[in-house]
């Protein structure tokens, strides 16, 4: 019985980035000068649609093969 998804990776890194994109919201808004509920509100959705989105950028440049690994699936006879 597996304890963990075969995806666990992805999962972990879009994670870790969407969260610092989060905090990067919550940090640089005030100091850009973005003040107010609603304004701040758009800014935390704007971050929680972007994060993920780079998070899937950032799976594909760290889990990208270099050229000597072996081909993940068998040769064709």
């Amino acid at each position: 019985m597996k304890l963990y998804p075969d995806n666990w990776r992805y999962r972990l890194i879009t994670g870790v980035v969407a969260a610092a994109c989060l905090v990067a919201a919550m940090i640089l808004g005030p100091v850009v000068g973005i003040h107010g509920f609603w304004p701040y509100m758009l800014l935390i959705a704007v971050a929680s649609f972007v994060g993920p989105l780079l998070g899937r950028l950032v799976y594909r440049l760290v889990s990208r093969s270099s050229s000597g690994d072996p081909p993940d699936h068998p040769p064709r006879a």
